[in-house]
């Protein structure tokens, strides 16, 4: 009975084994703890290759300073870093990395071979085949450092039976490349799964990473956050016209280190509150710089929680950082149709509407020339602080709708609300189980931007897609 067992100390490769679990839960955490490895080496650009979705080979190859040949059987030993001396240093420690445990774990469950070479020095080779040194070897290398997974969890089966399938984890793998590539824009980052590229970050500004993760078209929908302080929160969410189903588009950072901090994200959320539809969700990057003394990063074996000395001053100084910049974005619809209220000759107090489109006409329910408002607002430029609350009055001319706010009046096109309404019959047809929505091919096919997790999705959901009426190659 385990009641009456003896206590012994566990084996050093049990040891490591259950160490390496908390650690590497799966391919996707070895592209993170080797990616993050490089960009404190300082590395400028960075590939990373991942076959068979993570479990067959990862391999991660950097510019950076690289690894003395002397250290690095010292580089694969548990808590053996070059980041920190004591424990002072956890509270300011600057670094992705601090642990010393990732080469560790990723050697204890793996066929690990990593090729480094430091300035002015020879390169080396060390192959550790589960926790076991099996070659050291002097090799030709440029400087910088090669960090190559095979076989992943080969010796541990029952971690595997926990696996999903090689595209979900491929999907995993370059979303947790795509993270990195945000938090660190500057640094050039190409990922491909199974010889194709999923993903070139071309190394510039946070703008260039975000449309290489997010697509050009979604990028066009950011507005930049830009709010100095002590807590200091810069960034770029998508404008409140644009939206998602799901959380996962949203990037929070914290000194350059991607979190999962749910008062962040209930911070980004407040700010869109009332401005996007119930279920959906903003995207993009919000990133905090705040001194390190006022935040925990040693919580989670992972590093992917922290915990904030004054997390209420945290939460406000996002929520305000993102409402700003969200009152102040352009609305999408708004003022591009070119209709506008004008004054009518001859009627004060009357109020007409003319298509600026076209030259200066007659309104048949008037029968006087419109004038253009000097105050119209061009496209593009109403934003939301514009906007005040709207009262229904009734329609103009059996065709538009009226309605007011305060000093003025808002002319509403009814196909466009039609347009609306059909959107969600359709919606609510495509959701029926037997409902098939009539379609007709396009003369030349429309292209859609899309990443590996949403290719995945297509393919899981082929079924819904061909209800909805759509073929895809």
């Amino acid at each position: 009975m385990i009641g009456t067992a003896r206590i012994r100390r566990l084996p050093q490769v049990v040891a490591d084994a259950i160490a390496a679990g908390e650690v590497i839960e799966r391919p996707a955490s070895v592209v993170k703890e080797l990616l993050e490895n490089a960009l404190d080496a300082g590395a400028g650009r960075v590939d990373v290759d991942i076959e068979g979705g993570g479990l067959v080979r990862v391999a991660v190859v950097d510019d950076g300073a690289g690894i003395a040949a002397e250290e690095l059987e010292l580089a694969v030993a548990r808590h053996a870093t070059s980041k920190i001396r004591a424990t002072a240093d956890l509270e300011r420690a600057e670094t992705l990395g601090f642990r010393g445990e990732a080469l560790a774990s990723i050697a204890a469950v793996s066929d690990l071979r990593i090729v480094s070479r430091t300035a002015g020095a020879d390169a080396a080779a060390l192959r550790v085949r589960n926790g076991d040194v099996v070659e050291r070897v002097a090799v030709a290398a440029a400087v910088g450092t090669r960090v190559e997974v095979r076989d992943l969890f080969a010796a541990t089966p029952a971690r595997l039976r926990f696996l999903r399938a090689a595209a979900t984890e491929s999907a995993a793998a370059v979303r947790a490349a795509a993270d990195l590539a945000i938090t660190h824009p500057e640094v050039r980052v190409t990922c491909r799964s199974d010889g194709r590229v999923a993903l070139r970050s071309p190394g510039g500004g946070l703008r260039d990473a975000l449309q290489a993760v997010l697509g050009a078209r979604a990028a066009r929908d950011l507005v930049d956050v830009d709010s100095p302080g002590a807590i200091s929160v810069w960034g770029a969410i998508s404008a409140p016209h644009a939206h998602r189903g799901t959380r996962a588009g949203m990037v929070l950072a914290v000194n350059s280190r991607r979190v999962h901090n749910r008062s962040l994200l209930a911070a980004v959320g407040e700010a869109y509150r009332g401005l996007i539809p119930a279920g959906r969700h903003p995207f993009g990057a919000v990133l905090v710089e705040i001194d390190p003394v006022m935040v925990d990063i040693n919580v989670h074996p992972a590093k992917r929680e922290v915990r904030f000395r004054d997390e209420r001053a945290v939460f406000a100084s996002v929520q305000r950082a993102c409402w700003a910049v969200l009152r102040e974005a352009p609305l999408a619809g708004v003022a591009d149709a070119g209709w506008s209220a004008t004054s009518v000759a001859g009627a004060k107090g009357v109020i007409g509407v003319r298509d600026e489109g076209a030259g200066t006409g007659v309104d048949p329910a008037f029968g006087d020339p419109l004038v253009a408002s000097r105050d119209t607002p061009q496209p593009g430029t109403v934003k939301l602080a514009d906007l005040k609350p709207l009262r229904a009055v009734g329609q103009a001319g059996g065709t538009w709708l009226i309605a007011e706010a305060p000093g003025v009046l808002v002319v509403v096109d009814p196909h466009a609300a039609h347009e609306k309404v059909v959107y969600t019959e359709l919606i609510d047809g495509w959701a029926a189980p037997a409902g098939v929505q009539t379609s007709q091919l396009l003369l030349v096919p429309e292209v859609v931007e899309c990443g590996a997790g949403l290719l995945e999705r297509l393919e899981a959901h082929a079924d819904f897609v061909a209800r909805c009426g759509f073929q895809l190659e």
